[in-house]
């Protein structure tokens, strides 16, 4: 399965490929009727566009189409095996295979929409560290379209993710560092740092978890003059849902902060959801239930670029 995203985020289009064109589309048949059982993963055939997507799965308007378009790609979505590109760069990423780590998201397309908005700003960095590399994909389009990066430090808790970055990011300009990003940087200094990090608050929330707290967005604020370079940037992923601390951590520090982009998105993640002593936590701090297009609640994410 190939999921393809314009520069703009207005436009996704859903392909088969490789065995797909044989096991879900149909075509295994030759011209001599002979049995076609596999395809290169180069082969590809389109079977739907998606306008202004708001999720890189989105449920409501899959269901939307017609019934054989709309169960064609619900089958294709049932493979772990996925290629997300964007503006032209692309990765491969397997659940199975890399277990804990997450694919591109749209938060993740959505951060390389804001990147392309500071093309200038961008041209003079040499040194890059993300924080929470994921699959990659960030670190990889970093590299591909700003050619001026001399060497970029991929970092993440989980072996499964560096992994990924590995196996997609062939450039020798990327180290892979599996471990405790606070820890590895200390003494240490970029000129871009890049993070995007859990961002949904929660009481007692924990480090780990991927869904939630801010405490790693707010470490990261306030150590940036001591990590960042004269003249670098911190750029990072800031949701509605946590904004107002967020912006006092950022206020206190006396950085410089600048909304680059802003998109809103469906809160779509099942464990917080399903969870009622959470989801009350949120609506206290002023999420509403308005639902909408197939979803109930939403938050706004933006994009800020932050400098000492």
């Amino acid at each position: 399965m190939i999921l393809k995203f314009s520069k703009d985020l207005k436009r996704q289009d859903i392909y088969a490929n490789g065995d797909e064109l044989s096991s879900v589309m149909g075509l295994d048949r030759g011209d001599k009727n002979e049995r076609i059982y596999s395809y290169s993963e180069d082969k590809e055939k389109h079977v739907a566009l998606i306008k202004n997507p708001v999720l890189v799965t989105d449920a409501y308007k899959i269901c939307e189409f017609d019934p054989t378009i709309r169960d064609t790609i619900l089958k294709l979505y049932e493979s772990p095996k996925r290629i997300t590109e964007y503006n032209g760069v692309s990765i491969n990423f397997e659940q199975l295979k890399y277990r804990g780590a997450w694919g591109p998201s749209i938060d993740t397309l959505f951060f390389c929409r804001g990147l392309n908005k500071l093309p200038r700003q961008l041209s003079r960095l040499k040194t890059v560290i993300e924080i929470g590399a994921g699959s990659g994909f960030i670190s990889k389009y970093l590299l591909e379209k700003f050619t001026n990066i001399e060497k970029i430090t991929l970092v993440d808790l989980n072996p499964n993710s560096i992994q990924c970055c590995k196996d997609n990011i062939k450039d020798k300009r990327a180290k892979f560092v599996c471990g405790d990003a606070i820890k590895f940087l200390r003494n240490k200094k970029f000129d871009l740092i890049i993070c995007n990090p859990p961002y949904i608050p929660r009481p007692g929330s924990i480090d780990d978890n991927p869904y939630e707290g801010v405490g790693l967005l707010k470490y990261l604020i306030n150590n940036l003059k001591n990590n960042l370079n004269n003249s670098g940037r911190f750029i990072s992923n800031i949701s509605s849902l946590s904004e107002k601390e967020v912006d006092k951590t950022i206020n206190e520090s006396g950085i410089i902060s600048k909304k680059i982009d802003s998109m809103t998105v469906p809160l779509k993640v099942c464990n917080v959801l399903n969870n009622k002593k959470w989801l009350k936590y949120l609506v206290g701090r002023g999420m509403k239930k308005e639902p909408k297009n197939g979803y109930e609640y939403y938050q706004d994410i933006s994009i800020v670029d932050l400098t000492i």
